[in-house]
C-alpha cells in the first residue's frame, strides 16, 4: 500500500475519533429541520433484470406510499404497492417498490400519505405528497449496443458524481457502477442519502446504478443494515447479468486485511465469503448466459494484480485469478490503491488491469465501458479530461 493512501486512511481513521457526534448532528439538522412531511430522496433505480427495475423512495416520516405509472398526458396507467405477506408496506419511511414487466421507457411518480396515527383498530392519515415526474430509460438485455460508467473511491466527495461525468453528459449512459468506496464509513441513514443519494440524483431518477460494495462500506456500525438501500439480485453482493454483448460480473472483494486483525475484533469472515464467490463465479462464467455475450467485463473493488500485498489483494487473486485466466474474460475494472493505473495483459495475466485512482482533484478518474457484437472498448479519464489508458478489442 502506498505512503500517501496510509496518510488518508490514517487521517479518516482520526477525524472519525474526534469529529463524528459533530457531522452527524450537522446531517441530522439538515435533514428535516422544521419537521415537514417530504421526500428525502424522491427516487432512484435499482436491480435491474431482463424485465423489471425497483424503484426506492425515502420520506421524512412514517407513511403509506405507492408507485403511479403514467401516459404521455399523465394519466396514471398502474398503481403500485410494496406488498408481502398480504400487507402492504405501511408506517415506515422507506419503499421499494418493483415493477416486473417494467417497458425500456416510462414516466413515473411516487405518491405518499403521512401517518398520523397507526393503532389496531384506527389509522389516520395527514398530509399527502407526491414527487414530480420523472422518465425511466432501461437497457434491453438484447440489444446491440450497451455504455456503463463506472465510479470508484469517491470518499463523499460528493461533486466528483457531477464532475466527473464526460462532457457533463449522463444521457448517453445505460447504467451506472459505483465500485466501492463511495463512503470512509457508514454510520446511520444520513450517511446514505447525504453523502451518495441525494448527489446522484441527477441520473438514479432515470437510469439505474449499481452499488458495487468495497472495503469502506463494510466499515461502521451502520454497515449491516448497508444492504437495505440497494437492490441485489438473489439478496447478494456479487451478481452477474447480461446487458447488451457484455457479460457483466460483480464480484464483493471484501476487506483489505485479514479476518483476525484487531480492528475487525472478531467480526468477519471475508476468506471463506470470497471462497463462497470462486465456487460461484466458476458456475457462471460456464453459463449459457455468459457464453451468448461477445464479450466479458468484471468489476470488483480490490485489484488483484498492480497493488499493495496485503491479505486482500492476495486472497482474491489466489479465488479468482484462476478462473479468469481459464475462462479468459476480456477485462477487470477496480480502485482501491488511490493510484490510477491501466495494465494490458502481460506474462502474469491474460487480460488487461484498470485502476482507477480519487478520491482528490488530479488524482479522481471515470471509467467509460461500451460494447457492441463486434467491439469491446474501456477509456479511463482523468478529472481534467486526459486519458489515462484505453483498451479496445
Amino acid at each position: 500500500m502506498n505512503f500517501n493512501r496510509r496518510r488518508f486512511l490514517e487521517a479518516l481513521a482520526l477525524a472519525g475519533i474526534t469529529l463524528p457526534n459533530i457531522s452527524v448532528a450537522k446531517e441530522k439538522a439538515t435533514e428535516n429541520p422544521e419537521g415537514d412531511f417530504n421526500f428525502i430522496v424522491p427516487a432512484y433505480l435499482q436491480n435491474q433484470t431482463a424485465t423489471g427495475i425497483s424503484i426506492f423512495t425515502i420520506l421524512s416520516k412514517p407513511a403509506l406510499a405507492w408507485l403511479e405509472i403514467l401516459d404521455s398526458a399523465g394519466n396514471v396507467q398502474q398503481t403500485i404497492h410494496q406488498s408481502e405477506d398480504g400487507m402492504i408496506n405501511a408506517n415506515t419511511d422507506f419503499f421499494r417498490f418493483t415493477i416486473d414487466e417494467a417497458p425500456r421507457s416510462f414516466r413515473y411518480r411516487i405518491r405518499a400519505k403521512e401517518i398520523q396515527k397507526f393503532d389496531p383498530y384506527k389509522i389516520v392519515y395527514a398530509q399527502e405528497i407526491q414527487t414530480p415526474i420523472f422518465e425511466a430509460k432501461l437497457a434491453k438485455n438484447d440489444q446491440e449496443q450497451i455504455r456503463c460508467l463506472v465510479y470508484n473511491d469517491v470518499h463523499e466527495e460528493k461533486s466528483s458524481y457531477r464532475d466527473l461525468v464526460p462532457n457533463q453528459d449522463s444521457s448517453i449512459y445505460d447504467f451506472f457502477v459505483l465500485n466501492g468506496d463511495s463512503f470512509h464509513y457508514v454510520s446511520n441513514q444520513e450517511d446514505i442519502t447525504e453523502k451518495l443519494l441525494k448527489p446522484i440524483e441527477f441520473f438514479a431518477m432515470e437510469k439505474p446504478f449499481i452499488m458495487n460494495r468495497g472495503n469502506h462500506e463494510t466499515r461502521g456500525s451502520f454497515a449491516r443494515h448497508f444492504k437495505r438501500y440497494f437492490g441485489y439480485p438473489n439478496n447478494k453482493y456479487y451478481q452477474a447479468f447480461k446487458r447488451g454483448p457484455i457479460f457483466w460480473i460483480m464480484l464483493d472483494s471484501g476487506e483489505d486485511k485479514p479476518d483476525n486483525h484487531e480492528v475487525y475484533a472478531g467480526t468477519v469472515d471475508y476468506d471463506n465469503y470470497r471462497k463462497e464467490q470462486a465456487k460461484w463465479l466458476e458456475t457462471v462464467l460456464q453459463s449459457k448466459e455468459r457464453k451468448s455475450a461477445q464479450h466479458t467485463v468484471v468489476i470488483s473493488h480490490i485489484p488483484i494484480f498492480h497493488s499493495d500485498d496485503w491479505h486482500g489483494t492476495l486472497h482474491n487473486r489466489e479465488c479468482f485469478h484462476p478462473l479468469f485466466q481459464k475462462y479468459k474474460i476480456d477485462a477487470i475494472v477496480s480502485g482501491h490503491t488511490h493510484q490510477y493505473g491501466y495494465y494490458p495483459a502481460d506474462k502474469d495475466h491474460n487480460y488487461p488491469v484498470f485502476i482507477g485512482g480519487g478520491p482528490k482533484a488530479g488524482k479522481r478518474t471515470i471509467i467509460d465501458i461500451s460494447g457492441s457484437a463486434k467491439s469491446l472498448a474501456i477509456r479511463m479519464t482523468r478529472d481534467d479530461g486526459t486519458e489515462l489508458g484505453q483498451f479496445k478489442k
